[in-house]
């Protein structure tokens, strides 16, 4: 389908450039841009959106007792399981 759309001049050239460095006409550019923005996946749940899981909070019985530092928990996420 045919159609006319106006764009700002900057759009149209950076558009322009862009469709050249990638090999692709800029109708395929605009066609790709516009499917990347209108079929993307809507967020779920009834507010509409994201759904956010909340991790359980584990009280202690000596709060402060345990210290750990963000590299131990890296050496620990790191090691072969």
């Amino acid at each position: 389908m045919r159609t006319t759309v106006e764009l700002p001049d900057e759009l149209f050239r950076k558009a322009k450039a862009e469709a050249a460095l990638r090999g692709v006409s800029l109708k395929i550019l605009m066609a790709d841009a516009l499917r990347e923005k209108l079929f993307v996946p809507k967020p779920s749940g009834p507010t509409g959106k994201v759904h956010r899981v909340k991790l359980p909070i584990i009280k202690s019985k000596r709060p402060g007792s345990l210290q750990i530092t963000n590299a131990q928990i890296e050496e620990i996420l790191n090691e072969p399981s």
